[in-house]
């Protein structure tokens, strides 16, 4: 099964250097090609989809050369010639444009089932037109996975292109040895219906106390800057318990909600169509109902403030934005090429929210600009918002975040980059309710902390070094790392810079095969020194994926107000 699955890697230091300059050269070539392209009729889309085992992109004289490999590729169900189909940006007869030629590469290669593409127009004996080569090298989309604990165990199954339509379907299920409790996860997903960049998504959960959510959606998002119309309908029944902490214990309370959002958007070019910049920048104007409906809350003892109460938001965006992307390799991934966003985004939000009786006008704004430097990626992003009621200011959000990714630096034959992000969060008047507090908890800062403490407002300063073997193991790929996470919290009436800081002490090893059909995986384990609630000088081990830094994208989505998390 292992020679199925995996591959050694016959690659080298010296030939992976001797690769990436090459890989330059030929994308130096595709934009001169592309160039000379441009405005030629498409007299033929030829799409070709090869078998995850013992083909390559790179090297078209490559075929599958052992039993394994011929074996994994005759049970693999290839994508289907209509899926890449309905991906593309572009039909035949129409005018070659070689945006729409980049952006198609970029889309098809974000699909999970998809491993390389490229989409490459040649010319023909006809001076005014050209052929388009698209070709593919499939990924092997059924993923089982599994996880065991002290505590519990997990057993997942995924599918990425079921038949090789590009449909996604994916359940998991959960027991805890000691109480025998259960969780179980489901889920359904059409990324791309017709070629109408539709996505649906059927999801159902449910976690060891009860905590459930049953949920559908219809999305369209501005999924490229060429996208002129995007939109959604999302529909969600959600059942949790909500825990309320006090200095002698902890009270749960349960909370049931149904919620209903439809939204839509519509792009504007405002400058020159026919040049680059015109093309990707884009005045967007939006607007979103939503609508969620309390069936159960908390016990007026844990919220005197009527927090948990239904409301109605109607919420109108106007934002420029431009956006482009570049290649880059060994981000996330080892040697695999990345579409790494940059750009920028002027947008003004506003509203009208209908809760507790009260009817509150909302205004808000956000500016955020990305840009690929000689000394690495710089991105910073600011949004404010505020509601306003009988002319006063209520439950104000600021934040300030920046995001520092480093060249890819050597040391010897030894790669690695510094990524670095800090953040704060300021909120003013806000609601009473201890739910309405910023915490230090997972996304929000210190992953597996706790929802204990609170404030009004909060700095995080995450720190990591990635680093990138230059040999490997029988194929495998390590990418060791090191992770500093600070952070802290303060009311407004104390001095932030003086309050007690958490911090976060991480090591951990990203793991990938030249051939590895699954995810990149991590073994990494953390020290916490303190707690509140839980003790000092723990160690935890954490989850198999590494959500910590992700890269920041520049389109806009459905309006929503300024987030406070």
């Amino acid at each position: 099964m292992y020679r199925l699955f995996f591959r050694p890697s016959s690659l080298s230091t010296a030939t992976l250097i001797d690769n990436e300059k090459e890989r330059q050269k030929k994308e130096e070539k595709i934009r001169e090609v592309n160039h000379s392209s441009n405005g030629k009729v498409i007299r033929n889309v030829y799409i070709k989809t090869l078998d995850p085992f013992g083909y390559s992109l790179q090297d078209s004289t490559r075929s599958p050369k052992t039993g394994f490999e011929r074996f994994g590729n005759s049970v693999h169900v290839k994508t289907n010639e209509f899926t890449v189909q309905n991906l593309l940006l572009f039909k035949q007869y129409d005018r070659c444009d070689t945006l729409k030629l980049q952006e198609t590469e970029r889309l098809i290669r974000s699909q999970r089932y998809v491993r390389q593409v490229t989409v490459l127009p040649q010319p023909t004996q006809s001076q005014d037109s050209i052929d388009v080569y698209v070709t593919l090298l499939d990924s092997w989309s059924l993923i089982p996975t599994g996880n065991i604990t002290s505590g519990d165990w997990e057993a997942k199954l995924t599918e990425r292109n079921i038949m090789g339509y590009g449909h996604k379907i994916s359940g998991s299920y959960k027991e805890e040895f000691a109480t025998k409790r259960n969780a179980h996860y489901a889920q359904y997903t059409i990324n791309n219906i017709k070629n109408s960049y539709i996505s649906f998504d059927l999801i159902y959960q449910k976690d060891y106390y009860s905590n459930s959510s049953r949920s559908i959606g219809l999305t369209r998002n501005f999924f490229s800057p060429l996208t002129k119309n995007a939109g959604g309908v999302y529909f969600e029944n959600r059942e949790a318990t909500e825990n309320f902490f006090y200095p002698d214990s902890t009270y749960r309370q349960t909370v049931k909600t149904e919620y209903q959002e439809y939204w839509y958007g519509r792009a504007f070019k405002i400058l020159k169509p026919d040049t680059y910049l015109g093309k990707t920048t884009n005045l967007i104007t939006s607007i979103t109902f939503n609508k969620k409906i309390y069936t159960e809350v908390p016990d007026a003892t844990f919220d005197p403030t009527s927090f948990f109460a239904s409301e109605n938001n109607i919420i109108g965006q106007v934002a420029f934005t431009a956006q482009k992307y570049y290649k880059d390799s060994y981000l996330f991934n080892y040697g695999i090429t990345e579409d790494v966003p940059y750009g920028s985004i002027y947008a003004l939000i506003f509203g009208k929210q209908t809760k507790n009786g009260d009817n509150r006008s909302y205004f808000g704004a956000k500016f955020a600009k990305g840009k690929r430097y000689p000394f690495g990626y710089l991105t910073a992003t600011t949004e404010w918002g505020t509601f306003i009621n009988d002319g006063k200011s209520e439950q104000t959000a600021f934040s300030v975040g920046f995001q520092y990714i480093s060249p890819l630096w050597s040391i010897g034959s030894w790669r690695y980059r510094q990524f670095i992000k800090p953040s704060y969060t300021w909120g003013n008047n806000r609601d009473a309710s201890v739910k309405d507090q910023l915490s230090l908890n997972n996304t929000n800062g210190l992953q597996d902390f706790t929802d204990g403490i609170t404030g009004t407002q909060r700095w995080l300063l995450a720190m990591q070094m990635q680093t990138y073997v230059p040999k490997d193991w029988y194929g495998f790929h390590f990418s060791p790392y090191a992770n500093i996470t600070l952070g802290a919290l303060a009311d407004n009436t104390k001095n932030l810079f003086q309050s007690k800081v958490y911090p976060k002490f991480s090591l951990g090893v990203l793991i990938n095969n030249d051939y590895l059909v699954f995810n990149s995986f991590q073994i990494s384990f953390s020290y916490y020194p303190t707690i509140p609630y839980e003790g000092d000088n723990i160690l935890k081990s954490n989850s198999l994926e590494n959500n910590d830094l992700k890269l920041s994208d520049y389109q806009v989505g459905k309006p929503a107000y300024i987030l406070y998390q």
